[in-house]
């Protein structure tokens, strides 16, 4: 828990910028093995974004790319990954991420596994509600 103020303040505006883009508060948390920028969705599902392998670097300016990745709670169980992509800006692969996002239809069968549910057409939106 020391670097999470450390970094909320590094991080500031990539926290702004994430917030906007995803129209929900990022914050840096401590994961256990590292720190990441987390938002919280509906649902059950969160990102954890990442610019150095599975933590935040010391330097924000590092051309370090950033790993964001969506994960689902499971009940009694691990945490699903459903989607990671690698990308040079942090929006743009929270972008990319989200277009891969396979949520699509889980509100329509509630019985459904992350793997047969599938995007169409979803944005960032269907997630918050």
């Amino acid at each position: 828990m020391p670097l999470t103020v450390e970094h909320t303040t590094r991080y500031a505006d990539a926290l702004m910028t994430l917030a906007l883009a995803a129209h929900r508060p990022a914050t840096v948390v401590n994961t256990g093995t590292g720190y990441a920028v987390r938002v919280d969705f509906e649902r059950g599902i969160h990102l954890l974004a990442t610019n150095a392998p599975g933590d935040l670097s010391s330097d924000p300016d590092a051309q370090n790319p950033w790993v964001v990745s969506f994960f689902q709670k499971q009940p009694a169980a691990e945490d699903t990954r459903l989607v990671t992509v690698t990308g040079e800006w942090l929006v743009d692969a929270f972008d990319q991420a989200l277009a891969m996002m396979p949520i699509s239809g889980i509100a329509d069968d509630p019985n459904a596994q992350p793997a047969e549910l599938r995007l169409a057409g979803a944005d960032v939106h269907d997630l918050a509600q």
